[in-house]
């Protein structure tokens, strides 16, 4: 029991260790490139102000006190969660990222659920199956997933499926106009519409979401199908397999409870890694169906040269970034015996 507590504890240490370097790296280079680009001082005061106005608002910007006193501040203000404010909406920025982030999320882990749905099975068929027509379907439609950049993919799902077809509602954000979002409790959709019986609004809201989660799902989607096959294709080939085999075990036995677990850890972290990138990642996406996401939050920031919320974006990004890998790793450390040895090495 105690050697089980002191593994978890210096895995967890060490983890934790390296998350506090990562967003220390993160808040540092943000904070010397809003330095470098070029003083806020300007946009606020305008092209026309005086000096002395000049001077006034950049004391009270603090941007007149030295380097690395205006990081300290920054790193405390990030701290408290003070991302700042919001030039454009005149909102403090944790507020604006908090309404918006619910949309992001939701559009996230449904397209990464349905990159989960075809792409994992996709893979593990094809690598047992290797050479198979299967194979080479599920091969050519990953390679076009690659070659097909998402934001023109969407502008062509909704150029046919609902210009020409009619079949799904405007890319106008999350509901149709006239539907009334459900009651808020975790700021997604489809959950809080199950969760107060609103059916309709549910229906409503998975048909608002499909055509862009689909669209990252089917673009993302190819690097868990590749890596589950070729994991599949190298676990299948392996030593411990043809023993198992040798033993008479059908093929069924072999698959599901030899290779199956084996192959679950490293799709499970690719897996991870997209959902990670995808928060930040489907800014396009979000800007061609009016998605009111934190992507398309960033991007209108920029229009309006307005970088406080798209600081916030990123340190906000890459803290799920982080996050996602330490639940990965503690899910590794659970369920694969070899780290645990690396661990006490």
């Amino acid at each position: 029991m105690k050697s089980a507590l002191k593994e978890w504890s210096i895995f967890l240490a060490r983890r934790l260790g390296y998350m506090i370097v990562v967003l220390f790296g993160v808040s540092l280079v943000t904070f010397f490139v809003t330095r470098t680009i070029g003083s806020p001082v300007f946009l606020i005061v305008g092209l026309e102000a005086t000096e002395e106005m000049i001077q006034r608002a950049t004391e009270r910007l603090g941007l007149d006190r030295p380097i690395w006193e205006q990081y300290f501040i920054y790193v405390s203000n990030i701290l408290q969660g003070d991302l700042g404010v919001s030039r454009f909406t005149h909102n403090p920025v944790l507020l604006d990222i908090q309404a918006r982030l619910p949309a992001t999320i939701e559009l996230t882990m449904l397209a990464v659920l349905f990159a989960i749905i075809w792409a994992v099975p996709a893979g593990l068929i094809a690598g047992a199956k290797r050479g198979g027509i299967f194979d080479k379907f599920a091969q050519w439609i990953a390679q076009i997933g690659v070659s097909v950049p998402n934001f023109w993919l969407g502008l062509l799902l909704v150029f046919i499926l609902y210009y020409l077809a009619g079949l799904f509602p405007a890319p106008m954000g999350r509901l149709p106009m006239g539907v009334s979002p459900p009651d808020p409790i975790t700021g997604l959709y489809l959950i809080d519409s199950l969760i107060t019986g609103n059916l309709e609004t549910f229906w409503q809201a998975l048909r608002q979401v499909f055509l862009p989660s689909f669209t990252l799902a089917f673009t993302a989607s190819p690097a868990i199908l590749q890596l589950t096959r070729n994991t599949m294709i190298g676990i299948l080939n392996s030593d411990y397999i043809k023993a198992a085999r040798s033993f008479g075990f059908t093929e069924r036995i072999v698959f599901f409870k030899y290779a199956l677990k084996n192959a679950i850890a490293p799709v499970a972290t690719l897996i991870a890694m997209t959902f990670g990138w995808l928060i930040g990642g489907a800014v396009l996406v979000e800007v061609v169906f009016s998605w009111p996401g934190i992507g398309r939050y960033a991007v209108d920031a920029m229009h309006h040269s307005d970088y406080e919320p798209v600081v916030g974006v990123v340190l906000l990004c890459a803290f799920v970034y982080v996050l996602v890998y330490l639940i990965t790793d503690i899910f590794h450390f659970i369920v694969d015996p070899r780290v645990k040895d690396e661990q006490g090495k």
